[in-house]
């Protein structure tokens, strides 16, 4: 299962970080054994001034956060704050 999370990195004099991960967790049973995994990667950073939100991936390029919005639960509440 992967999903995307948000979560404030800083906040301060009008300048708002984001960092947006993946998180992938994987588990199975085999017997009575079970096994959990999970792998956290970094996809985007998001940078909210005074009067807009952008949003890089870990190359620097552009994402659009109209789409992180709708792929992440919540998004709207951390960056419109």
């Amino acid at each position: 299962m992967c999903t995307l999370r948000a979560s404030e990195l800083f906040n301060e004099a009008g300048l708002r970080l984001v960092a947006v991960e993946s998180v992938d967790i994987q588990n199975s049973k085999t017997g009575i054994c079970f096994r959990l995994s999970g792998n956290i990667k970094p996809v985007a950073v998001i940078v909210c001034g005074t009067e807009a939100c952008y949003a890089l991936d870990m190359d620097a390029n552009p994402v659009d956060i109209d789409q992180l919005r709708q792929d992440i639960p919540g998004l709207d509440a951390i960056i419109y704050r």
